[in-house]
């Protein structure tokens, strides 16, 4: 299999999708690492379902301009069959809570090469998340060491028949 047809590893599926929420949702721009590390984009304009039509709102009915995101991406379906996850780390969510920030949740169909595309996507306050992350940090040992973690199914956020019932938004 050549690389053009590898499905991505999934930190470079993430970073695809990330650029592709970017570029699709005008309201949004960019932040480096350099920057913030705690969160990907910023709100430079008023995202609201009057603003785009793109972008599912749970828990919140806009989002200010200079409200930080953090944009989490997961894969539609696993190899497994089953909905893909989210991962929250527990440094990151506790910064995003204290900024009174936002996640936006882009489920997207895992394909070769890096324009991963995205199905679905859904704005949420971090505080909303919380409420329905799992009990319980897991920790991470190696190389991508982590103080804590939760995985949260994308179904918990976006109504499956946004993602599975032909919608392409």
């Amino acid at each position: 299999m050549s690389d053009a047809q590898a499905v991505l590893h999934p930190k470079a599926a993430g970073e695809s999708v990330e650029a592709n929420v970017v570029q699709r949702v005008e309201q949004l721009a960019y932040v480096s690492d350099r920057e913030a590390e705690w969160c990907d984009a910023l709100a430079d304009s008023l995202l609201a379902p009057t603003t785009t039509d793109s972008v599912i709102f749970c828990g919140i009915n806009l989002l200010a301009k200079g409200t930080h995101v953090e944009i989490k991406s997961a894969q539609d379906r696993l190899a497994s069959g089953q909905r893909g996850r989210i991962y929250v780390r527990k440094r990151q969510h506790e910064r995003l809570l204290e900024e009174n920030a936002a996640y936006l949740v882009a489920v997207y169909d895992p394909r070769p090469g890096r324009n991963q595309r995205v199905l679905a996507m859904a704005i949420i306050p971090a505080s909303v998340l919380d409420e329905i992350l799992p009990d319980g940090w897991t920790s991470v040992e190696g190389d991508r060491s982590e103080r804590g973690y939760r995985q949260l199914s994308w179904s918990r956020i976006i109504d499956p028949d946004d993602v599975e019932g032909g919608d392409q938004r």
